[in-house]
């Protein structure tokens, strides 16, 4: 979909049918976080009010997505028996999960093009509209008082706030796997046309070189890495690589000094048991704005919430390869991906 350069297309279908529109976390961006059509990233790494809503749907219409476990939570959003139309140039994804799939294949702008001028009128659903807009509503009320904590260490929530702002106006926001993407999947909101996501296309600690490579690629941009601790340690050795080619990215470590994402399963799984299970999860405290200083880039730490944007602005202003290290709480927990009652 973002490939085919579908987004158009795709609002325009949305406004003229009044269908809400969730993406996958791939997706996130094709729609604006304030469109009042929009409900957020679905699936796994996903806002609760998104996987609702698709819950609720009588119809659901993929547009050049996949229908695997990611985006689907275990092929429960939206379940087996809902009918399906499917839109996807790769005849083999077709109908692949979901029995009840009318298929379409085709590029996805052009298809979705089509499909609109078939339909030929607008049609109006206040009432489905106005049910997304309120499981959208009651999920934003209670993320926004996270979303401007004052609380120290600095919640995850607040830095992605942070950087809804700073990110800017053609900015590229490139997110790490695992609590990374879900962070910025949910928390971080795109509010220009010309901002763009590139989530984690392979393993932990991707997203940092990944950066490096879209700055490379689109050089009047500017770049900003979302990145944990546990990710960074992956490549961060790259910061020399950034400071002797002039890859003046930002780069920003949620450093909770943890591999937070499993620190609960490593907890039940030593439950009752004897064993150094915190070796499992949880590093030393590094100072990764230390580190980057001494490989030539841009380095500041921050500890309190109030110093996170005049950071950012700092790192975008370097002329350096920058990196903010942002010290975050450990027990600070991404929300589970909600799936409909058995």
């Amino acid at each position: 979909m973002i490939a085919s350069s579908a987004e158009p297309a795709i609002l325009e279908l949305a406004e003229m049918l009044s269908i809400p529109v969730a993406t996958s976390l791939g997706g996130k961006g094709a729609i604006l976080d304030a469109h009042p059509l929009c409900v957020g990233v679905v699936g796994s790494y996903s806002r609760r009010c998104a996987n609702r809503v698709v819950s609720e749907a009588d119809l659901v219409l993929f547009i050049g997505s996949h229908t695997g476990d990611q985006v689907t939570n275990d092929w429960t959003v939206p379940g087996r028996n809902v009918a399906v139309i499917q839109i996807d140039i790769d005849p083999s994804e077709l109908g692949r999960s979901y029995p009840n799939t009318v298929p379409l294949m085709g590029d996805a702008r052009a298809t979705v093009q089509r499909m609109k001028e078939s339909l030929g009128r607008k049609k109006e659903n206040k009432p489905w509209i106005e049910r997304a807009q309120s499981l959208v509503k009651e999920w934003k009320d209670e993320a926004e008082p996270l979303r401007r904590s004052d609380a120290t260490p600095i919640r995850p929530e607040r830095l992605c706030k942070e950087i809804s702002e700073a990110l800017p106006s053609n900015g590229i926001l490139v997110a790490d796997t695992g609590n990374a993407g879900i962070w910025t999947g949910t928390m971080v909101y795109l509010t220009q046309p010309g901002q763009s996501y590139l989530r984690s296309a392979g393993s932990l600690g991707w997203a940092f070189p990944a950066s490096l490579g879209a700055k490379c690629g689109a050089p009047e941009r500017p770049v900003l890495c979302f990145t944990g601790d546990g990710g960074f340690y992956y490549h961060l050795s790259e910061l020399e690589t950034a400071s002797r080619c002039g890859i003046k990215t930002v780069t920003v470590v949620n450093n909770n000094h943890s591999f937070s994402q499993v620190m609960g399963l490593i907890n039940r799984a030593y439950e009752g048991r004897s064993g150094k299970k915190d070796d499992l999860y949880k590093f030393q405290k590094v100072d990764f704005a230390q580190i980057a200083r001494g490989m030539g880039c841009f380095g500041v730490r921050v500890e309190k919430p109030e110093e996170i944007s005049n950071a950012l602005k700092e790192a975008f202003a370097s002329d350096l390869p920058a990196l903010v290290d942002v010290v975050t709480d450990p027990n600070c927990r991404a929300e589970s991906p909600w799936k409909p009652p058995a």
